[in-house]
């Protein structure tokens, strides 16, 4: 039986366990292009790679909301949730710190009590908000909307009447609250307001749980995931090759995410729709449910690993044939690293601290 995010078995949406993998992929992929002299058409068609991020915040609304327990109390919802991320994510971070040496660098050592609590995404400062291990300001807005949740799924119950109002009054407050900022706040604020904060990101998880509780109450999506999914890789491609780009010569992010999350629900929409009705789908293949269990380690784990061989390479006159050769095997080693992670400490570890915590 396949456990997705919250930790709740919930065999029948494996689909949106193995969707977790993918996004994981290519946030991986742009990280990858970011360190190593990549071929300039990889560059670009990995660019945009961050959009992973808000597949995870909206994929993990619906979980959430879908596995939720009327009868749960919150103290037990905050429980499952620091066993679930909170052992990973604090030995990767102790991880990073010779990569950080090896790198030539000095670790943030102000930063790290944020870091383990994950709340540095709310300090004011870039070196903060990455600190340690880059990818783990996410685990800070995701901190946020699972200390918001037991609050808003109660409300969202009681309003499941109005879930399109709901969801209308979402997506209005995301587009005003965007407007805005493009027209007061200069550009170069943009990526920390509409991408790092997490009040802005919590839209995204609201219509993620919005999503859940319609389909809860007995609504499918009546198209194929492969039809959103199609989609969503032609805007994509649309928004690499048309976008514009602002002052420091990069698409915007809430353009890029803003443009792909109606993609993202339908898939999630879809997928979870094909699972419930039992449909056999290639995303329902045990290897790939396998490696979205281990999509929240992947996640964890490729950008300390792709420092660590970076640095050693630095200075080294490697061709472009070489730096894509080593990408390839950079992302075959991080899924190895973590499966690693997941076997040897993301599991075992949420299994003793559920066991605690319930005692």
């Amino acid at each position: 039986m396949a456990t997705l995010d919250s930790g709740v078995p919930a065999a029948r949406l494996d689909s949106l366990t193995s969707l977790r993998f993918f996004a994981a992929a290519v946030v991986v992929l742009v990280h990858l292009s970011a360190e190593l002299d990549l071929p300039h058409l990889i560059d670009a068609a990995v660019s945009l790679g961050y959009v992973g991020v808000a597949f995870f915040f909206t994929l993990s609304g619906f979980v959430l909301a879908w596995t939720a327990r009327p009868a749960d109390t919150a103290r037990r919802f905050y429980g499952r949730r620091i066993a679930r991320i909170w052992p990973a994510h604090a030995a990767v971070t102790a991880l990073t710190i010779p990569v950080i040496y090896a790198g030539g660098a000095e670790p943030v050592w102000g930063a790290l009590p944020f870091v383990l609590t994950c709340t540095h995404v709310w300090i004011p400062s870039p070196a903060w908000h990455y600190a340690f291990n880059g990818p783990s300001w996410s685990l800070a807005a995701e901190a946020f909307f699972y200390a918001l949740f037991p609050v808003l799924i109660r409300v969202a119950r009681r309003q499941q009447q109005r879930l399109r109002v709901l969801a209308a009054f979402t997506v209005t407050m995301m587009v005003v609250s965007a407007l805005a900022v493009v027209a007061v706040a200069p550009d170069t604020t943009w990526g920390f307001l509409l991408y790092l904060n997490p009040l802005y990101r919590l839209g995204e998880f609201g219509l993620g749980m919005l999503l859940a509780l319609a389909i809860r109450r007995g609504r499918r999506a009546p198209w194929p995931t492969w039809l959103p999914a199609t989609g969503g890789a032609c805007a994509y491609l649309a928004l690499v090759l048309f976008a514009p780009h602002d002052s420091e010569g990069e698409i915007p992010r809430i353009l890029t995410d803003s443009v792909l999350l109606p993609f993202f629900l339908a898939i999630i929409a879809a997928a979870a729709s094909a699972d419930i009705r039992g449909d056999r789908t290639p995303l329902r293949a045990r290897s790939l449910v396998a490696l979205g269990d281990r999509s929240f380690a992947l996640y964890l784990i490729h950008v300390p690993l792709i420092k660590a061989v970076h640095a050693g390479v630095a200075g080294q006159d490697l061709g472009g044939a070489a730096h894509l050769a080593l990408a390839i095997g950079l992302l075959g080693a991080s899924i190895v690293a973590a499966h690693l992670l997941y076997a040897g400490v993301e599991r075992p570890a949420e299994q003793r601290l559920r066991r605690r915590l319930a005692s």
